[in-house]
């Protein structure tokens, strides 16, 4: 119960290191008796072991055609020491087996737009069960790289492009999954913003924009969600692979941070023996055709030479064991035959959905759409008769339940070509959006257009087709555009937020709306994207990539069935040119130099005063919320308390997201970062007061001299509705 009251305490005020602590202060205790307990344990089983036993334990089977029930890897278990196997599976939407069906998510990014903690906790509760029902023990679903680069083709899996924001719901996504006995793993560490070359790229980031920035989703996730293990990254870090980084593994995550967990390599990511395993790598994930570096020769030549001690060998032992033990994995290993409730998968699909689609643009109140003043409603694109847009790669739902539009659509993507990495670039639905609409306007007439060649779902939109689109919209009451921009692992980074794929949605979208001046546009894309026709749309619904319960959540939001309260976790520009790793010609490099430093995201474009098109944590509602009454104090232990009074001044309930940034009072920050937030139901008129706390840590910079975080004092706060709407402020 203590555990649960402190969580929830935590989800319910702004992020700050230690609130556990100090509000929980018997718990933490307990905390450190039970890692005593399980290193005890794991300490027992290590010194039963012999060394074949040991070194089968650091290195997983691959592929997954190889692996039991279709996952990503497989560890055998030791029978006469009752330590049971391991199979893994990705998850990032969902489980990535290629032979069990399984719920297609909302995109991970998505579920970074709630901005909610509570509901990322039930997220990996929900895809743990299924991979446990599945057969697995570890899932790889904790993707928590920056959005540095807008056009990565794995944004999607992320959590947007703050470090805080990131790692507050990284934190309770690996808590949700633990819960269910699914160890965590948490990826990509680090340095992994972007595809292009990221099999060799190198990485260069200074020390200070380094932990300020990109460690810090990291370290604040090691701190709150304990995850099991961390995976290290592809790429180099300052000159050395991720996974054979001494600074990266041992220095900072396992000495600095005190991670008492397992570091495995991602598949194929590993590039020796003696250097990757002394530098702090306990497990190499092989890819095809099997392990590389960890193979019993290679690590027993190593042994014999005395590259590498037994001791060693044991460390890596003892902390996949650790993981295995405080997940509580290894007493409750999955059981074989359970069914997952798909029904009840698909519900919660929705509601995760419900509460990520953000509301970029409502001009002259269009939504919510009325259904009893509509005859004619025209749906349009994107194949929204049967699918929604999903991601691509590693990060996909690979058989997803529910079915794919066709079998890969003809598409073969880099090193892993076939149905079983990317089945197809829209996933089916039960209720797709043009179905959804008609459940809610019953007696209008709801007609689709557009592209209908299910085996070619990249084509270009025909004139024919563009013409019966524009001839359906200028019939109609209202017309609803849906757009797709297509991205994932091995489909490379985007050349730019242009929408393409298909390459001319602009002038269908820009056509419709020409036809008809009521014109909603529907966004799933997992990456900003340009709008060149923002100006000539009545609405623009940011819809992500939605999962299976897309389309009813897509209609109850243009229906006021839900009101919209999804804030963007990364900012929309107006132009490719404005984005920080634009350079002369948009060129990505191959080996990213981050001379930006910590002027990312919203920090880019304030230091630079460019105005984006929607700025971080944007979004609309149907509801209007007034902030007054602040009050700002500070504690005797440092802790900032900013209250405030949040009203509710519009006619229908909502949700809002009130946010905390503070201007830290040091030369080499940006002009302002968030420390805080949270989300606050209000039904009309109501008003509450609003307190968050923010903790030093939030006020600290990096002091690279001294290897700690630094209090800085006199911070100025701003509290808002997005980073460019402030609506309070105070020194």
């Amino acid at each position: 119960m203590r555990i649960r009251q402190c969580l929830s305490l935590m989800m319910r005020v702004s992020t700050f290191a230690g609130i556990c602590s100090i509000v929980c202060g018997a718990q933490t205790t307990s905390k450190i008796g039970m890692d005593h307990e399980v290193k005890q344990r794991a300490d027992v089983l290590v010194k039963q072991m012999t060394l074949d036993e040991k070194l089968q334990f650091i290195v997983s089977k691959y592929p997954n055609n190889a692996v039991p029930g279709g996952g990503a890897g497989y560890i055998e278990g030791i029978r006469r020491l009752n330590i049971p196997d391991i199979n893994i599976s990705d998850s990032a939407t969902g489980s990535g087996s290629s032979k069990q069906p399984s719920s297609a998510f909302p995109a991970t990014i998505a579920l970074a737009a709630t901005w909610d903690r509570q509901l990322s906790f039930d997220y990996g509760v929900q895809v743990a069960r299924e991979l446990r029902a599945q057969g697995f023990g570890m899932g790889l679903g904790g993707a928590t790289n920056l959005a540095r680069e807008a056009r990565s083709g794995r944004l999607f899996e992320y959590l947007g492009e703050d470090p805080v924001l990131s790692g507050e719901l990284l934190a309770q996504r690996t808590l949700g999954t633990q819960s269910e006995k699914i160890i965590g793993s948490i990826k990509h560490f680090a340095g992994n913003e972007q595809e292009t070359n990221r099999m060799g790229g190198n990485s260069v980031i200074d020390e200070h924009t380094l932990h300020e920035l990109y460690l810090l989703p990291f370290e604040i996730a090691i701190e709150k969600g304990h995850p099991g293990s961390v995976m290290c990254s592809y790429n180099r870090l300052n000159g050395d692979y991720a996974c054979e980084n001494a600074h990266l593994l041992t220095d900072v995550l396992k000495n600095d941070w005190q991670f008492n967990g397992m570091v495995q390599s991602d598949w194929g990511a590993t590039h020796s023996t003696v250097k990757s395993i002394n530098a702090g790598l306990d497990e190499e994930e092989g890819s095809e055709p099997g392990p590389t570096w960890f193979n019993r020769m290679d690590v027993m030549f190593a042994l014999a030479n005395k590259d590498i001690t037994e001791a060693r060998i044991d460390d890596m032992v003892r902390r996949k064991l650790y993981a295995m033990i405080s997940t509580g994995l290894f007493d409750n290993p999955p059981p074989k035959g359970e069914t997952i409730d798909f029904a009840a998968s698909a519900a919660f699909a929705q509601s995760v959905e419900e509460k990520a689609i953000v509301l970029l643009k409502n001009d002259g109140a269009q939504l919510p759409l009325v259904a009893g003043k509509l005859k004619n409603i025209a749906v349009i694109g994107s194949h929204a008769d049967v699918a929604v847009g999903t991601g691509g790669g590693s990060g996909d739902t690979m058989l997803p339940a529910t079915g794919s539009l066709s079998d890969c659509g003809g598409l073969r993507f880099g090193m892993h070509a076939g149905c079983d990495w990317w089945r197809t670039p829209w996933l089916k639905l039960d209720v797709p959006i043009v179905k959804a609409i008609q459940e809610l306007a019953p007696n209008a007439k709801v007609t689709f257009a557009g592209n209908r060649e299910q085996a070619e779902p990249f084509r270009a939109y025909s004139k024919p087709e563009i013409d019966e689109a524009v001839a359906l919209a200028a019939k109609s009451d209202v017309a609803v555009v849906v757009v797709n921009q297509p991205a994932g692992e091995d489909f490379g980074d985007l050349s730019s937020l242009t929408l393409a794929n298909p390459s001319n949605q602009n002038a269908l979208v820009e056509a419709v709306a020409a036809a008809n001046p009521h014109t909603i546009v529907i966004l799933e894309n997992g990456n900003p994207v340009l709008m060149p026709w923002k100006s000539r749309v009545a609405g623009i619904i940011e819809a992500w990539f939605p999962g299976e319960g897309g389309g009813r959540a897509i209609a109850n939001v243009l229906f006021g069935k839900v009101n919209p309260s999804g804030k963007l976790p990364m900012t929309f520009p107006e132009r490719n040119e404005d984005i920080p790793t634009w350079g002369k010609d948009g060129t990505i490099a191959k080996d990213p130099v981050y001379t930006e430093k910590l002027n990312i995201g919203y920090r880019w474009y304030d230091a630079k005063k460019i105005k984006p098109m929607f700025e971080f944590g944007y979004g609309l509602s149907y509801t209007h919320f007034g902030y007054s009454d602040l009050s700002v104090r500070t504690d005797a232990a440092n802790t900032l308390m900013v209250a405030f009074t949040l009203k509710n001044d519009g006619s229908v309930e909502g949700v809002e997201t009130p946010q905390v940034y503070l201007g830290i009072n040091d030369k080499d920050e940006p002009p302002m970062r968030l420390v805080g937030w949270s989300k606050i139901d209000l039904k009309p008129s109501e008003s509450k007061q609003v307190v968050l706390e923010i903790s030093p840590r939030m006020q600290s910079v990096w002091s690279v001299d001294a290897n700690s975080w630094k209090f800085i004092p006199g911070s100025h706060v701003y509290v808002a509705a997005s980073s460019r709407d402030i609506r309070l402020n105070a020194n």
